[in-house]
């Protein structure tokens, strides 16, 4: 018997084949049947006029700490999503040394980049050190799928401490950096994450620590990356929101190819007013397969939203004059 057929429905089963109409048998928590299934199962479930898929898998999102409080990733589970990855943009919450002071920084930047709420992220009991440390706080706990990339931002604040904004690394810094790397990759980290987009500030308004970052910093770390089978880099510059320079193709094309795996960056969009905008950016993957790597852009199936609103610091602070109203309590603004 059967523990569930879910019957009628048109399975889209993720290999690019159409769509058909078929029954699907679940036993032990795995598929074990598709196509007209005429065994009993003790649950039915009638799927006639919807799609059967496979779950979703979201590459780009920062549930970082959300997950810590909504272990159900909503609304993202709600839409189908089974697997969600973290810890992009350079952005994640460990490694951490184990002061408030610490934890205040990345609180204050995680609210500023990527709006999430202040109050919440105060809430977390911030009690890791370690990439692994941090991991262990999902096992058993969650229920999506999650993985997570080791970002430069808590590397480099790990490592340098406030130095890390304002400051270049020194080659000893930088060969500590590709060490907490290696310790988070080793832990279960996916890859290695960074961002150089100039609107990317922590707390104190100032650029975070990654955009203070060299080229031979980022080539360091992404040839750590290299000596990991599995793994993957996720980068954001400044070109990511407009076009991209020169330079700033050849760093990512130089990134993959160091690091012999995909890079993929966030996001490419599609305007009719700029019809040589995507093209432009694309040709990154050109100049990455002729130096042995691979540039993939993300994108999405709809036009880019963005909410905003007097409660979070995110966006409405790239607008002129802006800043200030939003330093004050929610209250005043």
């Amino acid at each position: 018997m059967l523990d569930e057929l879910i019957k009628g429905g048109t399975v889209i089963d993720g290999t690019g084949a159409p769509g058909r109409q078929a029954d699907v048998g679940i036993r032990d928590g795995r598929i074990v049947a598709i196509g007209d299934i005429d065994e009993e199962a003790k649950v039915v479930t009638d799927a006639a006029g919807k799609l059967v898929i496979p779950g979703i898998i979201d590459p780009h999102t920062h549930y970082d700490a959300q997950l810590l409080w909504d272990p159900g990733a909503s609304p993202s589970a709600n839409h189908g999503v089974t697997t969600v990855i973290g810890g992009n943009c350079g952005f994640t919450l460990a490694p951490l040394r184990p002061t408030p002071e610490e934890a205040d920084y990345l609180q204050q930047m995680m609210s500023r980049v990527e709006g999430m709420p202040l109050p919440a992220l105060q809430e977390i009991d911030w009690d890791w050190e370690t990439f692994s440390d941090y991991l262990s706080k999902f096992e058993g706990n969650i229920s999506v799928n999650a993985g997570f990339l080791v970002g430069h931002c808590a590397i480099r604040r790990y490592v340098m401490g406030p130095d890390s904004v304002g400051n270049e690394a020194t080659p000893e810094q930088v060969e500590a950096m590709v060490a907490e790397l290696r310790k988070g990759i080793e832990a279960g980290g996916l890859g290695f994450s960074t961002t150089l987009s100039g609107s990317h500030s922590d707390g104190d308004g100032q650029p975070v620590p990654s955009r203070w970052s060299t080229k031979d910093e980022l080539l360091a770390l992404c040839a750590e990356v290299r000596d990991h089978e599995g793994t993957t880099l996720e980068a954001i510059v400044p070109g990511c929101l407009d076009r991209f320079a020169d330079d700033e193709i050849e760093l990512l094309a130089e990134m993959s190819a160091t690091a012999k795996r995909p890079l993929n960056w966030n996001v490419l969009t599609v305007d009719s007013r700029e019809p040589d905008r995507a093209p432009r950016q694309l040709s990154a993957g050109d100049r990455a397969a002729e130096l042995g790597g691979r540039v993939v852009a993300l994108t999405m199936p709809v036009l880019v939203p963005m909410n905003m609103n007097f409660l979070t610091f995110c966006g409405i602070w790239l607008l002129p004059g802006w800043q200030e109203t939003l330093r004050v309590p929610v209250e005043e603004r």
